[in-house]
């Protein structure tokens, strides 16, 4: 019968890159964690409601605070438009409402 083997690994990998994998994986959970607080819901929703002709509980605001707090993609992409009528352009077609719908 012939001897146990030591310490083998399937398709090549070794302890090292193992250990490597857990290393590489820090610079993401620190971008991850910067990004969490750049887009939080709290900080967008502020953003939103300084935007220009945005009025606070109308329909198009009730709209756009769903949306945002629907996915973390929303806010994302919210937040990377770089002017207000950028923001406002995009909550417009996402949500499917005007600004001024219904004032």
């Amino acid at each position: 019968m012939p001897a146990p083997r030591e310490e083998t690994s399937r398709a090549g990998c070794s302890k090292s890159k193992r250990k490597r994998k857990e290393v590489d994986h820090e610079p993401y959970a620190v971008r991850n964690a910067i990004l969490d607080r750049k887009f939080r819901v709290d900080k967008v929703l502020e953003i939103l409601n300084e935007l220009p002709g945005v009025i606070k509980w109308s329909p198009f605001h009730i709209a756009a605070v769903n949306h945002l707090k629907a996915d973390e993609a929303n806010k994302f992409s919210f937040m990377s438009f770089p002017s207000d009528d950028d923001k406002i352009s995009y909550l417009e077609h996402m949500i499917g409402a005007k600004i001024y719908e219904g004032l």
